[in-house]
């Protein structure tokens, strides 16, 4: 069913596109949360080697040992003035004013380690309280051992006791950096089973190694995580059920264009599908393809139903002339016993003309069925067509002195040369048949013309006539099947005419459209009428 499929569909790409975006937006967090930890990482090693630098120097000498030199007391504001100093650019607000404090208690801690009363170490009790008081560190210190342009990595000077065994540069495989490689990020490596990130910094007396486990990044997309898995679901149900009302909101115009269309059959080919209330293009476009179709089809079968109407009719007179003459000859043998030679004659004539009658019927339905299959056996050929319209004109000239008619030719001299590709036999019944109507429908003395001239690339030729004309009501039938107007029947029994089929027309439009043209008429009711027939030139 459409509207299931339609609401899985649906789902199905939201699902996609949710799952896409929580693809996206982890890579996108997870590299965020990594350069933010990197930038911490190298500020904090950079502090760290400009504490060290500044402060150690008066406690201890690289490759040498511990020393205790004094202190020399400074006032509270040298202090702060130095921290601030000292501080790296990239912080400020809280962070600075927490780097001061952190400064100033590194001071005193220094003044008070300095003195014979206190225990504890100098060096190891300023880098207890500056370096170690974040997160869990991971922090090495060495010295420097300058060799060759580049910096040996010398004796261990402090390490975090949560190292353990291991030590940061042999997870990184460093043993020396370049002189001018002062300070950058390490990248990634596992340690103890968590991932580790780390920053080295460096001058000609130290190397710090600084490094942070992943821990914390971690814990942020986990927690993302639970929030995505648990906003999925619903995001799911959300797109389940907007898909069925969306789907059966969307599919209710085309359920109602569907029942209307089921409702129409052949005896109400008249109705038509209304457009809908919502102006959608697509919906608009349906209606108006399935009018046009069923209109179409109104036109097709009511002119099959006429066409069988008019050819039942047509039929049944020569069938009813032919069995009134065959009974006729029955019964005058039935009463003499045999039939006179002239009556024999007489009436084989008789049927013969309505067996010719009903060929040219059946001939003329056949005609215009292949014309309609688009299977008109054209054989084409090149028609110089001003010497074609000459032949025709000489045979023109002496029907119509047979009936007391006028016959004209007219030809543009600049229409002389066009020639045409078609098909001879055809065109020439083109021209016989509008002649034949202009000879039927003009009275004696009147005037008959035949023309030709060029215009917008096409060639118009065709048959012009001063006879009884045709009314605007007749004009928009005229090429139909088997029509014929009432003046047309009038003179149906005349002997001049002979008996009309009501195909002659209808089969002229039917060879000319298959040749790539078109048949125009005008007329006026007791003036005349001219047919135009306009086919493309041949070119070149």
């Amino acid at each position: 069913m459409l509207r299931i499929r339609l609401v899985l569909w649906y789902s199905f790409l939201v699902v996609l596109t949710v799952a896409a975006v929580g693809a996206v937006q982890y890579a996108l967090l997870y590299r965020s949360l990594a350069n933010e930890l990197d930038s911490d990482l190298l500020d904090d090693a950079k502090t760290a080697l400009h504490l060290v630098s500044n402060r150690a120097s008066k406690h201890f000498s690289p490759g040498i040992g511990h020393t205790h030199t004094n202190y020399s007391s400074k006032t509270i504001k040298q202090l702060v003035d130095d921290a601030i100093r000292d501080a790296p650019d990239s912080i400020s607000g809280k962070d600075l004013t927490d780097r001061v404090l952190s400064s100033l208690m590194d001071e005193m801690l220094g003044e008070l380690s300095s003195k014979d009363s206190i225990a504890a170490d100098p060096f190891d009790a300023l880098v207890e309280r500056t370096l170690t008081s974040r997160r869990n560190d991971l922090m090495e210190i060495y010295a420097v051992r300058p060799e060759s342009g580049m910096q040996k990595i010398g004796l261990p000077i402090y390490r975090t006791q949560n190292l353990g065994s291991d030590t940061i540069r042999n997870l990184y495989s460093i043993s020396a950096i370049s002189a001018k490689d002062t300070a950058r990020t390490l990248g990634e490596v596992e340690f103890k089973g968590e991932a580790l990130r780390a920053a080295i910094a460096s001058n000609k007396d130290f190397i710090v190694f600084e490094a942070y486990t992943e821990t914390d990044i971690w814990d942020v997309i986990s927690r993302s995580q639970s929030t995505y898995l648990f906003v999925l679901p619903i995001a799911l149900l959300i797109a389940t059920f907007g898909g069925i009302i969306l789907a059966r909101k969307a599919l209710k115009p085309i359920e109602e264009i569907a029942n209307t269309a089921q409702d129409i059959g052949a005896k109400n080919l008249s109705r038509r599908i209304e457009m809908p209330a919502r102006g959608d293009r697509e919906l608009t476009s349906l209606v108006s393809t399935l009018n046009s179709m069923i209109s179409r089809i109104e036109g097709s079968f009511n002119q099959i139903a006429q066409f069988s109407s008019d050819a039942s009719h047509e039929l049944k007179t020569p069938l009813a002339i032919l069995k009134g003459e065959i009974e006729q000859a029955q019964r005058r043998i039935e009463s003499i016993h045999h039939l006179e030679t002239v009556e024999a004659q007489t009436l084989l004539a008789s049927l013969m003309e309505e067996v010719e009658r009903m060929q040219r019927i059946v001939e003329g339905l056949l005609l215009l069925a292949k014309a309609d299959d688009h299977k008109l056996p054209l054989r084409k050929e090149n028609v110089l067509l001003s010497r074609f319209l000459e032949s025709i004109a000489e045979d023109a000239e002496i029907l119509a002195a047979d009936r007391g008619l006028h016959f004209q030719r007219q030809f543009d001299e600049n229409a002389k040369e066009i020639r045409l590709e078609a098909d001879p036999t055809f065109l020439y019944q083109v021209l016989m048949n509008l002649l034949d109507n202009a000879f039927k429908y003009t009275p004696s003395g009147g005037m008959v013309r035949l023309f030709l001239h060029r215009s917008d690339g096409m060639a118009k030729f065709g048959v012009e006539d001063t006879g009884s004309g045709i009314s605007p009501e007749d004009l928009k039938k005229i090429f139909r099947r088997f029509y014929r107007s009432e003046q047309a029947r009038a003179h149906q029994g005349a002997e001049h005419t002979g008996r009309s089929l009501g195909l002659g027309l209808a089969i002229t439009k039917s060879i000319v459209e298959a040749h790539g043209g078109n048949i125009t008429v005008e007329s006026q009711v007791g003036k005349g009428s001219k047919f135009t027939v306009g086919l493309p030139i041949l070119k070149g």
